[in-house]
């Protein structure tokens, strides 16, 4: 008998390979359908990052975006080709995006104790410009 050619195998989508949650998760599929090409499209890394470092600046819709949060565990629930690249680049991202939540919480806190204006603060980086500083008050001691 003839050998027969070695039929091409069809990759399949990562997507038949998500966990029943995901499936269930309608108003979040666009989002995790762009977290799933981050290992075939240069572009959705791209946009993951710049996301991951967003985060703390921007808002963005809890009930259609997952969570820096959960990124890592989003990693660990999918069939990726290769799981270890997949891995570090979900928790390089998450790391990014919670390192930034962490910095805006006491960048606004200094800001109210210096009587900055909250808005100049949300959102304008780690050095905002200064509101101007009210007249020094001058404390009497007591005799």
């Amino acid at each position: 008998m003839p050998e027969q050619p070695a039929r091409e195998q069809i990759p399949v989508p990562a997507r038949l390979a998500c966990p029943a949650e995901c499936r269930a998760d309608h108003r979040r599929r666009a989002h995790h359908d762009r977290l799933l090409d981050v290992e075939t499209d240069p572009d959705a890394i791209v946009e993951l990052f710049e996301t991951a470092v967003t985060w703390a600046e921007l808002e963005y819709p809890e009930d259609t975006t997952l969570p820096p949060a959960r990124w890592v565990e989003f990693a660990e629930k999918h069939r990726w080709r290769d799981p270890e690249r997949a891995l570090r680049i979900f928790s390089l991202a998450a790391d990014a995006a919670l390192r930034g939540a962490r910095t805006a919480a006491p960048v606004a806190a200094l800001g109210r104790a210096v009587g900055m204006d909250p808005g100049i603060v949300a959102g304008d980086g780690i050095c905002p410009t200064l509101a101007p500083a009210t007249p020094p008050r001058h404390l009497r001691v007591a005799p």
